[in-house]
């Protein structure tokens, strides 16, 4: 057995007119290939002489003249803003609107019916003026003018819902007729076919729903698209429905929104009532007035809840910028968000903390919103949340992960609304069989009394507007958490550079401090052996240990700098470190005993440094040329510069016992020794200290070196500001 839907109802190839005017036809030339069967009554010729004719024979016909130039009025549909030619004729001594238009490659001529009384034009802006000042309940309004103009029994305002059901939302009516204002309509009422007619054609009526028809004659039997026939006849399923509940006319004037149906002004009559092109003109207007006041109110609330939110925003960025404790700046918003989103309760959670405001599930219901939000991205909103354990007191929910893949959440929850609606009959669908078909198909509701319905489990539905607030709240908060966690990663990174300053001058303490005190303790030992010290050396003797007391106190200073500090912050300057080499090297032949210590000293040129950095640098290099030379048979070492561009490369040669630089780990590990340097003192700090004081210099150094034959450093400075 075949079903037939009600969305499978072609509806707009009905092959019918209402008893209300003619309808031709015509293809791309021009020439009529469909007539409604009733043209005849027009001259009394036969509409078979009427198939072929060209369009400006029929127009002529039609007007009695030939004053209509069809080529004229097609170039209007190109060239201006109408889309269907109209005009005033008189047909057989009646008043009719003429209507030109084209649809799917046809250009259709449609003649109707005027009403007697005529609409009067000068009235277009009083009924605008009315709906301007009555502006607050805009919908009452528009169906109080609609009726006024149509004089039907009913007009009312009907507005479909989320599930796609409908409501009525405003109503104007006869004293003698029940109101159903607040009344629901399921949704197979009106079939997704005729809303998308609905969304195309704005204006559909029928005047008597046991009028007569007129069939569509083609020259081939096809089908003719009549979706923008205002004639065009009713289906009979929906012809069915009017008769169940009660109507003899109708019509209905699309409300749309954003491109889509949003509403309907739908308007009944008990009795057989025309409703002329001139009056659904009209109404049109009007509905879309009213929709554009509508939408401006809207977007009027909107922007006042857009304004409060975005202040809130400001505050919370500010808080959250300045105050380090993220959790503490939510919990002082957290009243205010949920107050701003409507909600009854609010719960944030943290890692190892949660904070909760107005009324929230239980700790059972509340991991099972986690388990259901954990493996999504964004924020997750119901209004018929169903918890599968506890009292379901709070079916409105809104989710969302502050952090993936963490336990920083925020919930909203509202509270259930029990609404009693009430339905225009009860909403399920009858199956009717038509055995000469074999085809069941819905049979129109018959009942359309009261019959009412109390839903549960559900709360008032989130608004887009605040699900966008939320995610800009998270996306803050974010912002925040990115914020602190960069400037942790910069603070830890200042803290490997403090640290690294911090070890360079401790290692100095330990390690460096020992060459000036040597020069201290040898000078300081010369005076109190010898009685008779002529002043050339006693002159020299004090200028030693002043020097070495000196750098001792500068060295120390740095230590100090360094504790008060993140980093110790360079004074770069030029420098000639000739004097500083020529002391070192002194200090190092007594520290280490090398009497015949062969030194040469070439050119030195000026370097861009920090004077205590330089001095520890040549300190540590030279210091360790002299001493593993020192048992050399022929001990020498020897320091000279060049330069290239900006580049300048100092070059500390010795003889001194060399290393396996392929064998040997890291020589700038911090206490790596060499291999061959038992015998020698010395505890691996020296050259790890010159590694972090080049880094810190931007310097660079090479080593070339070779077991028993010596080593080269090359220190290269760049001099350029």
């Amino acid at each position: 057995m075949e079903f037939l839907d009600c969305e499978d109802e072609k509806i707009t190839l009905c092959g019918l007119i209402q008893d209300l005017g003619f309808l031709f036809v015509f293809n791309n030339n021009k020439r009529c290939i469909a007539v409604s069967e009733n043209v005849s009554l027009l001259t009394n010729t036969p509409l078979e002489k009427y198939l072929d004719l060209n369009i400006d024979i029929i127009l002529a016909a039609l007007t009695g003249n030939d004053k209509l130039d069809f080529e004229t009025i097609e170039d209007s549909f190109n060239t201006s803003i109408f889309y269907r030619f109209t005009e005033k004729i008189i047909i057989n001594n009646e008043n009719y609107d003429l209507s030109i238009y084209r649809y799917n490659d046809h250009t259709y001529v449609e003649a109707e019916i005027c009403n007697k009384n005529q609409l009067k034009p000068n009235r277009l802006y009083y009924y605008a003026k009315y709906l301007e000042e009555n502006k607050t309940d805009i919908w009452k309004s528009l169906t109080n003018i609609i009726r006024q103009i149509i004089n039907y029994d009913r007009v009312m305002v009907y507005q479909f819902l989320e599930d796609s059901s409908g409501k009525v939302i405003a109503e104007s009516k006869s004293e003698n007729i029940h109101s159903l204002l607040g009344y629901r309509y399921p949704e197979f009422d009106i079939p997704k076919q005729a809303r998308e007619l609905y969304t195309i054609f704005l204006a559909r009526h029928t005047a008597d729903i046991d009028g007569a028809t007129h069939k569509i004659i083609s020259n081939d039997r096809a089908d003719i698209d009549l979706t923008k026939t205002s004639i065009r006849a009713l289906s009979p399923i929906h012809l069915q429905y009017l008769r169940n509940s009660k109507v003899s006319a109708s019509a209905s004037f699309s409300i749309i929104k954003d491109g889509k149906l949003w509403g309907l002004v739908t308007c009944q009559n008990n009795t057989p009532l025309h409703v002329d092109l001139a009056q659904r003109h009209l109404c049109t207007f009007l509905t879309q007035f009213a929709t554009n006041h509508h939408i401006s109110n809207l977007l009027k609330k909107d922007i006042e809840l857009q304004n409060t939110m975005h202040i809130l925003e400001k505050d919370l960025k500010g808080d959250l910028l300045i105050n380090r404790d993220t959790h503490d700046v939510l919990e002082r918003f957290g009243e205010k968000i949920m107050h701003i989103m409507n909600a009854d309760g609010l719960y944030l959670k943290y890692a190892k903390n949660e904070k909760s405001f107005g009324i929230i599930p239980d700790r059972n219901q509340l991991q099972e919103i986690h388990n259901f939000i954990k493996n999504d991205i964004g924020i997750i909103s119901s209004n018929q949340y169903k918890f599968s354990s506890g009292i379901n007191q709070l079916p409105g929910v809104m989710a969302a992960e502050i952090l993936p893949q963490s336990d920083w959440k925020i919930y909203l929850f509202r509270k259930e609304r029990l609404i009693e609606e009430i339905w225009a009959g009860k909403p399920e669908k009858h199956l009717q069989y038509d055995a000469t078909k074999k085809i069941s198909f819905p049979s129109p509701r018959t009942s359309f009394d009261a019959w009412k319905q109390i839903t549960g489990n559900t709360s008032s539905p989130w608004l887009k507007i605040e699900i966008s607030f939320l995610e800009r709240i998270v996306f803050l908060i974010q912002q925040a958490i990115a914020k602190r966690n960069a400037e942790i990663e910069q603070l830890n990174k200042d803290l490997v550079r403090s640290n690294n300053a911090l070890d360079t001058f401790s290692y100095t303490l330990t390690h460096d401090l020992k060459n000036p005190l040597s020069s201290i303790k040898l000078g300081a030992q010369m005076l109190l052996m010898k009685n008779d010290i002529p002043r050339e050396l006693l002159l020299k003797l004090a200028n030693n240990i002043l020097d070495a007391s000196a750098l001792i106190t500068e060295m120390i200073d740095k230590v100090h700098e360094l504790s008060k500090s993140n980093s110790v912050a360079l004074n770069l300057e030029i420098l000639d470190p000739k004097s500083n080499i020529l002391s070192i090297t002194e200090i190092a032949k007594n520290q280490y005993g090398v009497d015949g210590l062969d030194f040469k000293m070439g050119e030195i040129i000026p370097i861009r440094g920090e004077r205590t950095l330089i001095y520890q640098l040549f300190l540590n290099i030279i210091g360790n040329a002299v001493k593993y030379s020192s048992k050399q048979k022929n001990p020498k070492v020897e320091v000279y510069s060049t330069q290239s561009g900006t580049m300048v490369t100092y070059f500390i040669v010795d003889n001194g016992i060399g290393m396996d630089l392929q064998k040997e780990n890291n020589i700038f590990d911090i206490f790596q020794r060499l291999s061959n340097s038992s015998g020698y003192d010395g505890s691996g700090i020296g050259l790890s200290i010159v590694k972090r004081i080049i880094d810190r210099l931007g310097a660079d150094i090479r080593v070339e070196s070779a077991v028993g034959k010596g080593t080269t450093f090359e220190i290269i400075f760049e001099n350029a500001e």
